[in-house]
């Protein structure tokens, strides 16, 4: 399922070798470009006033609306025969899975930290607000983050990296371009005069590695985008309403050390923790496929 290849007339020689340059490159290019684009039409509309919901709306559509297509366009002209994105009943079965396990890493990253006395858990806060909050969010980050970003590099970025390369190099090769697109971006908005956006420092780059490379591991063991589309926005919603304390949130925790939650359980338990999970599972499952081929 990890292989990816062209139809037979793309596979000669020097046009082959021209093609996975070629759907690397551009799908690198369509990630890159559409979040820069979101980012100018997010900050258009907070010049003019804009509210911050008004503006996370038009980033989302921007991203979705150049990123998506582009992804597609790219796909159709190089005829690559990896399918994508269909939501079938396993697709569905697929996404939800991958949002229980990010759900399920963080409830445990609460119970091992608070068995060991590291978090405490102080206040639940449920409610109609929270539920809107946090319904309007997962619809935006499925547009503004998710999908873009996986349609791109975890899937026509690693297509054309795998028709070159070997399954880890491609891995490398993905994830430090994966990397290299918020670089860009910050460095591009620089240029226009927006400001930069996120600081770039090394624990982001290190996050960002682990992150890629889980990410790719979930397309790598279930054939398809969608669990790590599911598991890409729960781990968001995570972060932002449980995780980062912030005035709209799930629950209320204190920390023996500060920096407890985003440490050793957003980043330890939840991306290396499920990482090491699907490289057991992806070996036993290569271990079952090459068992029963013999």
């Amino acid at each position: 399922m990890d292989r990816i290849t062209l139809p037979a007339r793309h596979n000669d020689g020097r046009g082959s070798a021209r093609s996975w340059l070629a759907i690397t490159v551009l799908g690198w290019l369509a990630m890159t470009l559409g979040l820069f684009t979101a980012t100018v039409a997010g900050n258009a509309v907070r010049a003019s006033g804009g509210a911050d919901n008004t503006i996370a709306v038009v980033q989302a559509m921007t991203a979705a609306l150049l990123i998506v297509p582009a992804v597609y366009l790219i796909q159709r002209r190089f005829r690559l025969t990896a399918r994508l994105l269909p939501l079938t009943p396993a697709a569905f079965l697929h996404m939800l899975g991958g949002a229980a396990s990010a759900l399920l890493m963080g409830g445990l990253g609460f119970i091992i930290t608070g068995a060991l006395g590291w978090t405490t858990i102080t206040a639940w806060h449920f409610s109609m607000d929270l539920l809107l909050a946090v319904a309007f969010n997962t619809c935006i980050a499925f547009l503004y983050e998710a999908l873009p970003e996986e349609l791109s590099m975890r899937g026509i970025v690693y297509s054309g990296l795998r028709l070159r390369l070997p399954a880890f190099a491609a891995y490398g090769a993905q994830v430090l371009l994966f990397v290299l697109v918020p670089v860009t971006v910050n460095q591009l908005q620089a240029w226009s005069g927006i400001g930069r956006g996120s600081s770039i420092n090394a624990e982001y780059v290190i996050m960002l590695l682990c992150y890629g490379t889980m990410l790719q591991l979930w397309r790598s063991l279930t054939g398809s985008l969608w669990a790590s589309i599911g598991f890409h926005v729960a781990y968001l919603e995570i972060a932002r309403f449980v995780i980062l304390q912030q005035d709209r949130r799930l629950l209320t925790y204190t920390e023996l050390e500060t920096g407890t939650g985003p440490v050793v359980i957003q980043f330890g338990i939840i991306i290396v923790g499920s990482a090491v999970l699907l490289v057991l599972l992806n070996l036993w499952r290569r271990r079952r496929l090459r068992t029963a081929s013999q």
